[in-house]
């Protein structure tokens, strides 16, 4: 057989083949029962910024896990309390200071998990005003986005073609790619922030689920702060100034529960009940912004030697102790003072950008009707314009963000006594 016989039997099988589908498929398509729908994906709820709050407050294992302390402190307590009128009680000669130093752990403990509440607040409000910024930032660069693209499309097609603009050359339109793809890149750098702040807000809310922030836009804020009350509001409701000064009083007792042990020998201290290191002290930080670290405590588990040794070491304790409360008193002065200024700087730069940003708003909106309504606007006018309407509004919208920032920082600093009450804001601005 001939290899052009073979090639023709080939292309008839083929043909064939292709005939036979024909016939076949429209018959199966009838016996075909139309595919089932698919359920609709379940999206989540958009949360206003009280819910993630009261999310967070239920949620959030760092708190839960204070509570849990706060209610193994309780427990401490009322153990002690019980022993004290059992036969075992009798031969504990130090109980009734042990009492005192667990009512001073219970405060502690108290203090303790209100900052932990004013932390997770200030961490949820942050990151819910960082997805506000970034979708503020996302419109921005896709308005421009898409005005850069019209506009290089249309002079784009004029330069290629005869009797277009002196003005509307090749570089032209190298310059509305260029603008085009810079703003693109503007735009997908926002809509990736959108997702880490999601993201992020997801873990200080503590929830396993996907989070959706409500549509919001940036709120304007007008705050009056005044330094010295600042300051003292830190220096009264801050727990680190509550933990240190009530660690002091423990430490001081402990020279007392010392004293009532007569004999020499090893005596175990409260430090043997808890760990006291088992809170994070800040660290110094010699870049950047001055940040001074803190000063740990120190107890031992026990105290070795006579009455007299055991109680003079004990007092160097609670020197140690007072040393650290005066400290943490200081950095907190420090941060309440940094952290107000922080604040008017903000709200400077805000207000002093707010007109450029409006104005930025009218030229990205104004200059394309002009420049379509054959007024003599130049080709160059109309990038300049976009470029910094883009520009203004970009750095209003930082500005915004960085003011609402520092006075969630002023209320979490105050520990909840400067109350800048951004969910009544929020609510305003809708």
């Amino acid at each position: 057989m001939s290899q052009a016989t073979c090639a023709t039997r080939r292309v008839a099988g083929w043909l064939f083949s292709g005939l036979s589908l024909l016939v076949v498929l429209p018959a199966l398509a009838k016996e075909a029962q139309p595919p089932e729908k698919l359920p609709a994906p379940v999206t989540a709820p958009a949360l206003s910024l009280p819910e993630l709050l009261q999310l967070a407050h239920e949620k959030q294992p760092s708190l839960a896990a204070h509570r849990s302390s706060l209610a193994a402190a309780h427990d401490q307590k009322k153990a002690l309390d019980r022993l004290r009128y059992s036969p075992a009680g009798l031969a504990v000669a130090d109980l009734n200071i042990r009492r005192e130093q667990a009512c001073v752990g219970v405060d502690i403990a108290e203090a303790n998990l209100r900052q932990a509440e004013t932390q997770v607040a200030y961490n949820v409000t942050r990151l819910y005003f960082t997805v506000l910024y970034a979708r503020a930032q996302q419109r921005v660069a896709d308005e421009v986005a898409v005005t850069f693209g019209l506009y290089h499309g249309i002079i784009d097609d004029a330069v290629k073609k005869k009797g277009a603009p002196k003005d509307w050359t090749t570089a032209t339109v190298d310059k509305l790619l260029v603008y085009k793809t810079l703003a693109e890149s503007k735009r997908e750098e926002a809509t990736q922030g959108i997702q880490r702040a999601l993201a992020a807000l997801k873990e200080a809310v503590g929830s396993c689920a996907d989070l959706q922030v409500a549509e919001q836009d940036l709120p304007e804020l007008k705050l009056n702060a005044n330094k010295c009350e600042i300051v003292a509001m830190a220096q009264a409701l801050r727990g680190e100034i509550v933990m240190t000064e009530k660690a002091f009083d423990l430490t001081n007792l402990e020279v007392d529960a010392q004293g009532r042990h007569m004999c020499p020998g090893q005596i175990p201290t409260f430090a043997s009940a808890g760990d006291i290191h088992s809170r994070q002290v800040p660290e110094e930080h010699a870049n950047g912004d001055y940040r001074p670290g803190g000063i740990p405590p120190e107890m031992p588990p026990t105290l070795v030697g006579s009455r007299k040794s055991r109680q003079e070491r004990a007092r160097d304790f609670a020197a140690r102790a007072q040393a650290v409360a005066q400290k943490t008193r200081n950095l907190i002065v420090l941060e309440a003072e940094s952290s107000y200024y922080r604040l008017l700087e903000a709200q400077n730069k805000s207000a002093g950008l707010r007109d450029a940003g409006k104005a930025g708003t009218r030229l990205i909106e104004e200059t394309p009707k002009d420049f379509a309504g054959l007024q003599k606007v130049k080709v160059e006018d109309v990038l300049t314009n976009l470029v910094l309407g883009a520009q203004a509004r970009s750095q209003y919208n930082e500005a915004l963000w960085q003011y609402l920032l520092a006075a969630a920082a002023l209320e979490r600093v105050t520990g909840g006594g400067f109350c800048p009450d951004l969910a009544s804001t929020l609510a305003k601005g809708k």
